[in-house]
């Protein structure tokens, strides 16, 4: 059995596995120590891996119980939900069908607007084009812990609301802070704070995302559309990221708690497809 070689950034984000056959080496022992690197490093990078979808699934759901949701909350591959796969990313076929092609998609966590949200999730490269987009991640526990200790107390206590962008038409959403005098959005909501712990670690993460419409509770337009400015100038500016530039047969995972991922646009020619698997999660507290 091979020895796990790891590779470990400058800034402490995010670390990279070489030399681990997941079909071959893993054994309980290594799903401690990855889970371990996971809370650690919040993004763990698996080289040259060879998977089928069964084993796919199998290696994820090591890590806790498939990701799902009900037919009211819709989340991305809903409406087509045979496993728990997605396939994302550009296909440039006509008869194929993946989700998100090839436009930016803006920094955010996955499945905030539902009452559990996603703890983790993994993107395994199938046949990705050299000239598509790197993906980038950002740590918002180091985010939150860079903040200066007048902004900490002033968002301690408030509340979020992320909605559902799948109730507006595709592509339409942009980061908006939202006016509740001219534009409600549909769909339930669940508030969730904007300072929430770590279940595993006890760590405080800015549990932002800029990527979707969003109010903070009983703040105005304009001091939330303030803050909200203010909260993303902070995460683009400091050393908190990990930028990945995808080969075949890549698997990242990552801590959805922990982190907002973002791709810029690319060629909508350039063939781009991985496929995308969840981990449960729990109400954000």
């Amino acid at each position: 059995m091979s020895t796990m070689e790891l590779k470990y950034t400058e800034n402490g984000v995010g670390v990279v596995i070489e030399n681990f056959n997941i079909k071959t080496d893993l054994t309980s022992a290594k799903i401690v120590e990855i889970q371990t690197l996971l809370n650690s490093y919040r993004v763990v990078v698996f080289k040259k891996q060879s998977l089928n979808n069964e084993q796919f699934e199998d290696f994820a759901f090591r890590f806790g119980a498939p990701f799902t949701t009900d037919s009211k909350n819709q989340v991305l591959g809903s409406e087509d939900r045979q496993s728990s796969i997605v396939v994302v990313g550009n296909q440039a076929l006509e008869f194929e069908k993946s989700y998100l092609g090839h436009q930016e998609v803006l920094p955010h966590s996955d499945h905030q607007w539902l009452k559990y949200p996603s703890a983790a999730s993994m993107l395994y490269a199938i046949d990705v084009n050299e000239r598509s987009a790197n993906t980038i991640w950002y740590d918002i526990a180091k985010a939150y812990a860079l903040l200066d200790s007048d902004m900490k107390a002033m968002i301690e206590s408030i509340k979020t609301i992320v909605y559902n962008p799948f109730h507006r038409p595709f592509g339409s959403v942009k980061c908006k802070y939202v006016d509740r005098a001219i534009d409600i959005p549909p769909g339930n909501v669940y508030p969730h704070p904007l300072v929430r712990t770590h279940p595993l670690t006890g760590e405080k993460i800015l549990y932002i995302n800029f990527a979707y419409e969003l109010e903070f509770q009983n703040l105005s337009v304009a001091e939330g559309t303030r803050l909200l400015e203010e909260l993303y100038r902070h995460v683009q500016h400091i050393d908190c990221k990990y930028e990945h530039r995808w080969e075949n047969g890549d698997l990242v995972f990552w801590d959805n708690r922990a982190t907002l991922h973002y791709r810029p646009s690319f060629d909508s020619t350039v063939r781009r497809v991985l496929k995308r698997v969840s981990i449960a999660g729990e109400y954000p507290f």
